[in-house]
């Protein structure tokens, strides 16, 4: 979510609710009646109040998506169950588009939703106009070929790039 939506859609609410909190804390400790410069500092401090909750409420929400599992469903791959000399033909499902050479880790979640790791690919071949990838795996785990459903990401950790390598 943009920080404009976001604004748009809490703007009226923080406002609200700071608009009592010092209206609140006004009425139990300052006399406004008797100097006029104390409701500009009021007024000021309103302000920075509704920006201080927006911004924070936007950072929470910006961290609670960071890793959700929205991100994961979005790098969709569909397996065609068919191999060509470049390697496995996947249907691109996501909004990425990949590029030759491009380094791909594949793994399907599991019943439980936790990542199981298929392999660690090569781009090799692209039809741009269906979306259908060729990848050629470098390391590859023995899985169940009746996965349709799988997901890539473009991050190699450490440990898998060792694996790589001791493979040559």
């Amino acid at each position: 979510m943009k920080l404009i939506e976001y604004i748009k859609a809490h703007i009226f609410a923080v406002s609200i609710s700071i608009l009592g909190f010092l209206s609140a804390i006004v009425t139990l400790f300052i006399d406004i009646t008797q100097l006029v410069s104390i409701k500009w500092l009021i007024f000021l401090i309103f302000i920075a109040l509704v920006i201080i909750t927006v911004l924070i409420g936007f950072i929470i929400e910006f961290l609670k998506n960071k890793n959700n599992s929205y991100n994961i469903n979005q790098l969709k791959l569909k397996n065609l169950n068919k191999k060509s000399p470049k390697g496995e033909v996947f249907l691109n499902k996501s909004q990425i588009n990949f590029e030759y050479g491009d380094i791909v880790k594949v793994y399907y979640l599991d019943k439980d939703k936790i990542e199981r790791f298929i392999g660690i690919g090569i781009i090799e071949h692209i039809q741009k106009e269906q979306s259908i990838c060729h990848i050629n795996f470098l390391l590859k785990e023995e899985t169940n070929n009746s996965i349709s459903e799988v997901y890539f990401s473009l991050k190699i950790n450490k440990d898998e790039l060792q694996q790589l390598i001791q493979k040559d």
